[in-house]
């Protein structure tokens, strides 16, 4: 298990989260006001007290406030940062009031403030494009080559050699399509449409449920079906590698080692790497026909986890789980758009979940679970760092559309009653409900953040 990084890398790691997406947030907010003619009075990263800004010369005091977990602009016309309309305009010009939020159109209005959550989708998206687009797309195909010993799926009566074409009628191309219909719902039934030696077949199965953990010891419950991808076949060769030496090809697929079968890639290093040194023989299918080369298996020095040198045998082969496709700019940002509803998806997956009662609320995460997640990331590298960033920034987007009043999306709400009575909701009820709002909000953030210090393993967590 890798050793948690220190309470400064933490915060560090927290901060280079947060306050990024923060300050992305509140500019879509911004420049599309700007756009529309309104005057930001205030632009602030964090909320409460002031700590440091400068006042710019269109009148907009930008900066930076005590509290770091969020951030405003504040229009003309707003009476506070949760943008509740103020009692009136008493004192402005007709330029001044010309450039206040509330006198904007309703459409006008509306793009204002979902252009936060917008910025945050949208950086989500370049993102993930750009992962994409840097290492291509990730294509393996659905064949099963081996189960776990408590394989859901091949107590459902699937076999190796099935291949995966459906799940409960959505389309299977790649095993890396298969997560999103398996792992959030362990417990759930789905149907399973497969390819037998030419038959096509459908057969019900239960996802198993597990529990996992990663590097940090961070634990989740996800879904299983027990299936092993890895296709034995040969996606690289070292030069001068044994394997190289036999006459392996890349294409080749490998169904045995010696006199022992081999269905996944998974069986090769056990057989392999005890045997430095030896001959053995290793036979291969390549186009269609039976292929049995001599070998002499090589060696290599490596240290265990007690960091003792030893020596494995090596054959010098890669394989594939799959192989890696390039795509172009324009194909990237629309897997990177796939991907990042395919997310949103998945936080919709989790609060019905919650709710329903088929997963823990001690699931639900705050700043200071996130700020653990975030420390954590940060020491693994920074893709997976920048990765974990957008992320949050999707969670970002969500949270803020919700039809909380005194988040963007209660505003939302407000503009689609009003758009329908063709009139706004009285200022008294508008000022109500954002107070209401505010509480919820407020009152979710203690709930998490009580969530969050349980967790912690001082508290037994």
């Amino acid at each position: 298990m890798t050793a948690s990084p220190n309470l400064l890398t933490t915060i560090f790691a927290f901060l280079l989260v947060l306050g990024p997406l923060v300050l992305i947030h509140e500019l879509g907010h911004y420049l599309v006001g700007r756009l529309f003619g309104v005057k930001a009075d205030a632009f602030s990263i964090g909320f409460g007290k002031e700590i440091a800004g400068w006042t710019d010369k269109r009148g907009t005091r930008w900066k930076l406030s005590m509290l770091p977990l969020g951030g405003y602009v504040q229009f003309a016309g707003d009476m506070n940062p949760a943008s509740a309309p103020s009692a009136g305009e008493d004192g402005l010009t007709a330029a001044e009031r010309a450039k206040t939020f509330h006198v904007k159109p309703l459409w006008q209005r509306a793009l204002i403030v979902f252009a936060g959550p917008l910025t945050n989708f949208v950086l989500c998206v370049l993102i993930l494009a750009g992962f994409v687009y840097a290492h291509g797309r990730l294509i393996a195909e659905p064949e099963i080559v081996g189960f776990s010993e408590t394989s859901s799926a091949k107590a459902a009566g699937l076999e190796i050699g099935d291949r995966i074409v459906a799940i409960d009628g959505d389309k299977i191309s790649s095993v890396t399509e298969i997560p999103e219909h398996t792992v959030y719902f362990p417990g759930k039934t789905v149907n399973l449409a497969v390819e037998r030696q030419g038959r096509a077949l459908v057969l019900p199965v239960k996802i198993a449920g597990e529990e996992v953990s990663d590097d940090f010891g961070n634990k989740a419950k996800i879904g299983d079906l027990g299936l092993d991808f890895a296709v034995p076949v040969v996606s690289g060769i070292m030069d001068g590698s044994p394997a190289d030496q036999a006459g392996m090809k890349i294409g080749d697929r490998i169904v045995a080692l010696g006199q022992t079968p081999i269905n996944s890639f998974r069986e090769v290093p056990p057989l392999v790497m005890p045997k430095a040194g030896q001959r053995t023989t290793v036979t291969v299918l390549r186009g269609g026909e039976a292929h049995v080369l001599p070998l002499t298996i090589g060696s290599a020095v490596q240290t265990d986890e007690k960091g003792h040198s030893v020596t494995v045998g090596r054959i010098g082969v890669e394989s594939g789980f799959g192989r890696l496709e390039k795509v172009g700019p324009v194909e990237a940002l629309g897997i990177g758009v796939e991907r990042s509803f395919g997310l949103m998806g998945t936080i919709v997956t989790g609060i019905r979940q919650i709710v329903t009662g088929d997963r823990s609320v001690r699931e639900l995460g705050g700043p200071i679970k996130i700020a653990k997640y975030s420390g954590e990331q940060f020491s693994l590298g920074w893709e997976p760092f920048v990765g974990f960033v957008a992320m949050i920034s999707i969670n970002l987007a969500f949270i803020n559309l919700l039809p909380i009043p005194g988040l963007d999306g209660g505003h939302l709400a407000f503009y689609a009653a009003e758009l329908v009575r063709r009139k706004p909701l009285g200022l008294r009820s508008q000022e109500w409900a954002i107070r209401t709002g505010v509480v919820l909000v407020l009152a979710l953030m203690l709930f998490v953040t009580v969530n969050d210090l349980a967790s912690l393993p001082i508290f037994g967590g």
